[in-house]
């Protein structure tokens, strides 16, 4: 406890520094800044976190929910005139694209400095993760998105299309859109703490041990989703595995108390919107909670992943409180195990009731995972957000492989497209490393990292 006192300290005086050499304000220019000629904050409370605004536009299909021809600067280029519609199916329905190509560059560098523990200490200088990203409206009813991503010496490439509102007129506006592409990159997570959504240096522990990164052909799928003012859902197929025949299953469903809705309606100048300050325009006076749960397949044995949880979110003024608890089961771990020995007690019936006895303790030692956090997100200024962060991870049946964790850091925008986060990870419990021979602190680190878009 000292030592994460002192490594507190520490990162509050790199803070200060930080702080006192970049206090300016500018506006942000990637894709949508320059599409609707604002700051990058207008959606985004700490970039790549959503404000509530933020989020209607995404789940509107990166559209201004209430009426985005009235914001758009930069003109779309038509195609095709709105008398086509008259005319259907006797002409190709309008649609126009994206006047200027709707390009955005995301770099992030760090700067790490291991603390040592049981082995030296050290500094490392890298940068994890470049990124080109696009998106963008295709007419009222269209939108992509596509991101290629460089990473140290791998490139992976996500991309998917959405066609929105299928069937309005009988069951309500943005209650059925279809979704096809790269789907599960950003809904592989519960609703209201997703990895994609962070504001930290550090991903959620829950998504690293429960395997929830779809990248590449893993990711692609078929997708539909939906919202109103106050729920929104999404549920998928992804291929998964390729050395399963199976395929993967995904679903989540949150709802929402106050604030601006989903749909972007409700809000207030005191909650959201474009018409707030700039010294509020995170403020969204909520209460958000949700369900997520998985079904994947592994290996060519098909072996079992099942992940199932729930979330929520509580904003109030300046602070944002989080929490959630997820399960991941390994089902087919037991099942293996329960069905060789079977086989064998009928091959060998003389010896069935000892085999019966060996398939239970397989079945005993399924690897069930149980993992549980609480975070907490404060705005001292627009620019300036301190947050942390307590993760614990149970292992049933293992006596190595229990984890916990601080991560304890600030956010400093420089810019509106211009951050750094400094960032501790500190270990009250790291049990595999103390199993091999290390200390629960091997893994303690400080980090400097630079983030910034346009």
């Amino acid at each position: 406890m000292k030592r994460i006192k002192l490594w507190t300290l520490v990162i509050a005086v790199i803070s200060f520094l930080f702080v006192e050499f970049f206090p300016g304000n500018a506006e942000a220019i990637p894709a949508f800044a320059r599409k609707y000629k604002t700051s990058c904050i207008t959606c985004h409370g700490t970039f790549p976190r959503l404000t509530a605004l933020g989020e209607a536009v995404r789940l509107n299909g990166f559209k201004m929910p209430d009426g985005d021809e009235l914001y758009v600067k930069d003109q779309p280029t038509v195609m095709g005139v709105e008398a086509y519609k008259k005319v259907f199916p006797q002409a190709v329905w309008p649609s126009d694209i994206p006047g200027m190509p709707p390009i955005a560059i995301r770099v992030i560098q760090d700067v790490v400095f291991d603390t040592g523990g049981t082995k030296d200490s050290s500094v490392t200088f890298n940068t994890p993760e470049a990124k080109i990203l696009s998106a963008g409206s295709l007419g009222q009813d269209m939108s992509f998105f596509t991101e290629i991503e460089f990473e140290d010496e791998d490139t992976a490439l996500s991309a998917w299309f959405m066609w929105e509102d299928w069937f309005s007129g009988a069951i309500g506006d943005n209650h059925l859109n279809f979704r096809i592409g790269s789907i599960g990159m950003q809904d592989l997570a519960l609703p209201n703490t997703r990895n994609h959504n962070r504001i930290t240096r550090e991903g959620y522990l829950y998504a690293d041990e429960l395997q929830l990164h779809a990248h590449g052909s893993s990711s692609i799928g078929i997708e539909l989703n939906g919202f109103d003012k106050w729920w929104r859902y999404n549920a998928g197929i992804m291929q998964g595995d390729s050395a399963s025949d199976k395929k993967d299953f995904y679903g989540a469903l949150s709802f929402k108390i106050g604030g601006l809705g989903y749909d972007g309606s409700g809000g207030t100048s005191e909650e959201g919107g474009l018409k707030t300050t700039p010294s509020g325009y995170w403020r969204d006076d909520s209460v958000l909670f949700g369900i997520f749960g998985m079904k994947s397949y592994i290996g060519d044995e098909d072996e079992e992943f099942d992940r199932i949880g729930v979330d929520g979110r509580i904003n109030y003024k300046d602070v944002s409180i989080a929490a959630g608890y997820i399960r991941g089961i390994d089902v087919q771990e037991a099942g293996h195990g329960g069905d060789a020995h079977e086989e064998e007690g009928e091959e060998h019936e003389e010896e069935g009731e000892e085999h019966e006895e060996e398939g239970e303790a397989h079945e005993e030692s399924d690897i069930d995972k149980d993992l549980w956090f609480v975070e907490l997100e404060y705005f001292v200024y627009p620019w300036l957000q301190p947050y942390v962060r307590y993760e614990h991870l149970s292992v049933d049946d293992s006596d190595d492989s229990d984890k916990a964790r601080f991560i304890i850091g600030t956010v400093i925008l420089a810019r509106a497209n211009v951050k750094f986060n400094v960032e501790g990870r500190f270990y009250t419990e790291n049990e595999p490393l103390v199993a091999g021979g290390g200390d629960k602190n091997d893994d303690n680190l400080i980090a400097l990292r630079l983030d910034y878009a346009f």
